[in-house]
């Protein structure tokens, strides 16, 4: 079997909400802190080009369409669609 690659895209608003959360560690704790979290939630979204489908469908997002899905690092949630050729990172955000 062939593994599939897909682009990753960022959605607009997922942009500015990975800023809000680097510059809401960096007020809050430190810009070394900052810089960490915001590192690995990039390389984590860049891996779901490969085996995007592998983590669980986002139940919040249920009724709507489009395959959203969800993965979860430490207290933060990306939230994206796998599309025929692309993963789009729609939000992350804080869980609280």
């Amino acid at each position: 079997m062939v593994k599939r690659h897909y682009q990753v895209i960022w959605d607009d608003e997922a942009k500015a909400s990975l800023r809000k959360v680097y510059n809401h560690i960096k007020k809050r704790e430190s810009v070394d802190q900052a810089i960490k979290v915001r590192d690995a939630i990039k390389d984590l979204a860049k891996s779901l080009g490969f085996m995007s489908r592998k983590f669980a469908r986002d139940p919040f997002l249920e009724g709507e369409p489009g395959d959203n899905r969800f993965k979860a690092i430490w207290s933060y949630k990306i939230v994206y669609e796998v599309t025929d050729n692309e993963v789009i990172i729609l939000d992350v955000f804080q869980l609280l």
